[in-house]
């Protein structure tokens, strides 16, 4: 499942499916959390940033916490896929690359065939990419032969429930891609063959996320980021930190607000919810 529950942009910047028609919904109850003190309440929901349109993931709890809420606060504010798209192709291209299979030991071979046969991409194609370009691009495509769009991805669908009511963000688009630009070759190349490695794919991660499956989440963060904290400080617990002081700061206001993120920012001893535990917040799982 790896870094697709941290980070959003590998769906935002390629994924545009037609319409298809809609199966019966398969219910899912993805992890909601609520922290709260006298006068304030801040839910955390984990998110899945792409979706197939058969997934319904709006529990009562969930909707309760919708309802509630007088703002929403998401990683990124609703995107513009053109404008990340382009911003994509301006970081992500550069000549005078060495060939995509070039960047990794020679038995990793095999599985970057699989998985670029997997995405329906070419190694032609990753060729030209910087390392993680071509990781972002296997993501987007696994999650576009799943029937995953970011149009049913929880964002979305929280936008237009949030529709008159204020919405902000942690992040930018442009801040997001440069999370993974500025990471040195070795960690891009890393980064890489943990993607090609996960076997499971998108659809073991939607498995997890749908049952709120926190201990496979934290599992899949310590496999992506064994033996690479600069890797893990700069997609997930630098992250962590700065939302956990901002969350920290916002419960000195009361209301109501609404937290959503990638369900992996949720999971485990580095997790938001661990990092806010550890500032002495109450942290309460409630779905």
């Amino acid at each position: 499942m790896r870094w697709r529950l941290i980070t959003p942009l590998w769906i935002a910047a390629f994924i545009a499916l037609p319409g298809c028609d809609r199966p019966r919904p398969a219910p899912a109850r993805p992890a909601l959390f609520v922290v709260r003190d006298a006068d304030t309440k801040i839910w955390l929901f984990g998110t899945i940033h792409a979706l197939p349109p058969s997934v319904d993931w709006e529990t009562p709890a969930v909707t309760r916490a919708i309802a509630s809420s007088q703002i929403l606060v998401t990683e990124i504010a609703k995107p513009d896929p053109a404008a990340i798209a382009a911003l994509f192709v301006k970081l992500a291209r550069r000549d005078g690359l060495p060939p995509i299979a070039a960047r990794l030991p020679a038995d990793h071979r095999d599985a970057l065939n699989r998985a670029i046969a997997a995405a329906g991409e070419s190694a032609a194609t990753l060729d030209r990419l910087e390392t993680w370009a071509a990781a972002v691009t296997i993501e987007s495509g696994r999650a576009h032969a799943a029937g995953a769009t970011p149009a049913d991805g929880v964002e979305a669908v929280l936008a237009a429930r949030f529709a008159g009511k204020q919405q902000r963000a942690f992040e930018s688009a442009g801040s997001q891609l440069g999370f993974f630009d500025m990471l040195s070759e070795r960690n891009q190349r890393l980064l890489l063959a943990r993607t090609i490695e996960d076997s499971g794919g998108y659809p073991a991660t939607l498995a997890a996320w749908s049952a709120g499956n926190v201990a496979a989440l934290a599992r899949s963060n310590d496999q992506l980021f064994s033996g690479a904290p600069t890797l893990e400080t700069a997609l997930l617990t630098g992250r962590n930190a700065r939302w956990s002081s901002w969350i920290a700061e916002r419960m000195k206001h009361p209301g109501t607000i609404m937290i959503a993120v990638g369900a992996g920012h949720l999971a485990g001893p580095k997790s938001l919810v661990a990092m806010l535990r550890a500032r002495g917040l109450r942290v309460t799982r409630v779905q």
